[in-house]
Formats: C-alpha cells, structure tokens, sequence
C-alpha cells in the first residue's frame, strides 16, 4: 500500500499505522513498548515511519500519556564549560550515567548562571521527572524551583539544608584530617587555600562545602590557625592558586605548609614552587583534597584527601529513579549518606625544617 502526503501535511502516528498494515495501536507499541510487538510488525513500522518522514511520537504528548518525561535535570553549580575540565565532574558523572544505564533515561544539564532568574525559569520548564541538586549553594533559585515543582529531589554535597535525601561526605572531618596530618608533622605555619564561602556579598548565598572544610582546618590546627594565610581562590582553578601562593611564599615569614581545597589548587602551588625554585616537601609540604588522577601523577605524588565521587553520582542517580518508580511527587524519604573519605599519604609531607636540622 502507498500514500500519497503533501509537502505542507503532517505525517501522523494513523497513517504510519495504515502504511504499514497494522492497527493504530500497535504502531505506537513499535515506538514505545517494542517488547509488546513482534519483530516483523515492529520492522513494518518503521519501514514505513522512515518511508514517510515520521520521526516518531510527539514527546510532549507521550509524557501527557505515560507521565514520564524520561529524562532527569541535573542543577550543577558551576558554569556548564567547568563541568568537562573539573576533574570531580566528570567523575560524579560517569556514576550518574552508570545508574542510569539500566533504562532509556536522558540527562539534562541546567548550570550556573549569572542570570540566576533565567535558569531557575529552565528548571521550571524542564521535562524531567526529577533533579539531582550537585553542589548548590543555598537560596539558590533553580533549588527553590525544582523543590516547588514536588518532583523528586536529591541533593548531592550542598545545600545542606534541603529538605531532600541527601548524599555526600563529612567535609569537616575530611579537612581536619589533612590539617591534623600537618600539625603531626611539626608544622606551626600552615596556609590555607579555600574556596569562596559565598557567592553573594550578604552570605545569603552560603557555600556549605567551603563553610565545613574551614572550620575543620581552623580545629584542627587549634593555636597555629592564622587569618592571615588564608588565600580564597576563585575559581577553583590552578591559576589563582599559583598566585596565591607566590605571594604567601615571598612573604618574610613563608608558611611551612599549605592544604588545599581541591588537587586543582594543589597542582597550582606545585607550579608556583617550581617556579620559586622550591622544593616539595624539603621547602613546603602540600596536601590537597579529592584525590583526583592528577594526584598520583603529579610530581612529587600529591598528598589527599579522597572522596568517593563516583559513588556520590551512583547513589543519587538511584535513590532518584527509585523515587520515581515509586511515583513520589515530592521528596517523601529523607535518606541520609554520608561517605568515607580517607588522606592518602604520598610524596608531598614531610616535617618542617626547622625539626630536620
């Protein structure tokens, strides 16, 4: 059978059905539920789609239909261009994408803005069936407008006080635990590398990773906490870290010792002692924090903390299409996951000088 169509006339799913012989619905099973049709009659129907410019269902109205959009959003805190050179990013991704594997589900990415109205209208109009919230800070209009939309949410690291499942790790323990590593050392003059603590001057918008990783650092070095070695690097990016630490070093009175809020920052102090001429860790010791490929492969080998990035992006990915499954229309289960991080001692630590001569 053949069927004449006009340029200016829409091909319908009714007239892939009659090219092809078969009934209405069984043309929009061969699209949407394969498994339900036989081979030969799936094969027909798309023979006779591709035969008339049919690209397939509408999928506005399949979610109209079925309820599902087949797709999560992903608010993300950054620019979308530091999703593909941070290297936790693409790690929390690959973890995403492994949970997500197991059925046609798509991603979307909805990043930072500097016109934070614009994105939060994004959110608004998404066609996902739930968000994953990966390193928002708080007050966060994309936040605000995934959580009125009573889709399922997960959040992922921060904001710590949404009022969703949440996934991530003890920030304060694991920057304790590289400071603490330091003043074991013997090391009294220790520098701080940080990330901002806010993304808006009146803290309305509070980053709670940063806010934590400080206040571990400032525990753990008790007395040796100095105000005035701690550099804020914006953004996380080895070059800002490079400077901040040419200055920290041409200082008369140098710190002995620098941790790092990221390996990003780390690698930028290692640039910056190269080229001063110093050496690590005879001249400076350096621990970072991640433990991303870069740290084993710096050198000297970086001293880290690790933090389980991929599993963080797995759990959330799951405990999301579990909410779904489920048919949850807003987040009814406030689960809690907190993940083991652990300071991986390399080549970058060793005590002051002042205890080795």
């Amino acid at each position: 059978m053949e069927m004449a169509r006009r340029d200016d006339q829409r091909v319908r799913l009714r007239d892939v059905a009659a090219q092809a012989g078969v009934s209405v619905g069984s043309a929009s099973q061969a699209f949407g539920r394969p498994e339900l049709v036989s081979k030969e009659v799936r094969e027909r129907v798309l023979a006779a789609a591709e035969e008339l410019g049919y690209a397939g269902p509408d999928p506005t109205a399949r979610r109209l239909r079925t309820g599902r959009a087949g797709a999560l959003g992903l608010i993300v805190a950054e620019r979308l261009g530091y999703q593909f050179t941070d290297p936790a990013s693409p790690a929390f991704l690959s973890g995403v994408a492994r949970a997500m594997e197991a059925g046609p589900m798509g991603l979307l990415l909805i990043p930072d803005s500097r016109f934070r109205e614009a994105a939060a209208d994004t959110v608004r109009g998404a066609a996902v069936d739930g968000f994953i919230v990966y390193s928002a800070p708080r007050n966060d209009p994309r936040v605000e407008a995934a959580l009125a939309r009573r889709l399922p949410v997960v959040t992922v690291d921060q904001p710590r006080n949404a009022p969703t499942p949440f996934v991530g790790i003890d920030d304060r323990a694991a920057a304790r635990s590289a400071a603490e590593h330091l003043r074991g050392l013997g090391h009294e003059r220790v520098a701080v590398l940080s990330f901002v603590t806010s993304l808006d001057r009146d803290g309305r918008m509070q980053l709670d990773l940063s806010v934590e990783r400080l206040a571990g650092y400032r525990e753990a070095l008790g007395n040796a906490w100095d105000e005035g070695l701690v550099r804020t690097c914006r953004p996380n990016a080895s070059e800002p870290a490079r400077r901040a630490t040419l200055e920290l070093m041409r200082d008369e009175k140098p710190p002995s010792a620098i941790v790092a809020m990221s390996d990003v920052l780390a690698i930028g102090v290692l640039q910056a002692t190269a080229e001063l001429g110093l050496s690590v860790p005879d001249d400076l010791s350096l621990v970072g924090f991640d433990d991303s490929p870069a740290a084993s492969l710096s050198s000297p080998r970086l001293t880290t903390v690790s933090q389980p990035h991929e599993e963080k992006g797995r759990l959330a990915a799951e405990w999301l299409l579990q909410a779904i499954e489920r048919g949850e229309s807003s987040p009814t289960r406030r689960r809690r996951e907190i993940l083991p991080t652990e300071l991986v001692v390399r080549e970058t630590t060793a005590p002051p000088k002042r205890l080795r001569s």
